[in-house]
């Protein structure tokens, strides 16, 4: 990985559909919104665009501050680019192209596990 740089906080692409209400309670219980403070976030160019692949609930919280930019970093580990493409795929048809667009989406640790994480996991399967 190389350093981190800022990208305008509606530029990165989402790669997932849904935030976990007990993940967004564990960011929102140690993120000043005054000032958030956060690692960098893992974005991945993928076929030509930013895409955020980790760090949806930060990124969102940070949204939620009133932040206009995100501090990330371009992970250029061996990612599943054609699963990464696949979550893309239907952040798109489901209208999710900025963070904002995550308004709405917040759903039960239950419900994240079985709409988001099991359909991710049955993706990987059948790639």
């Amino acid at each position: 990985m190389t350093d981190s740089f800022t990208l305008p906080i509606d530029e990165p692409q989402p790669s997932q559909l849904y935030l976990s209400q007990a993940k967004l309670d564990g960011v929102l219980s140690w993120c000043d919104p005054d000032d958030p403070q956060y690692d960098p976030l893992p974005v991945i160019d993928l076929d030509g665009e930013w895409t955020l692949i980790d760090g949806h609930t930060r990124a969102f919280v940070a949204s939620l501050a009133g932040q206009t930019e995100l501090r990330v970093i371009h992970d250029r580990d061996d990612h599943p680019r054609d699963l990464y493409r696949r979550c893309v795929d239907w952040c798109r048809e489901a209208d999710i192209t900025r963070i904002d667009d995550l308004h709405g989406q917040l759903v039960s640790a239950e419900t994240y596990q079985t709409q988001w994480i099991n359909r991710c996991q049955a993706a990987a399967k059948a790639d």
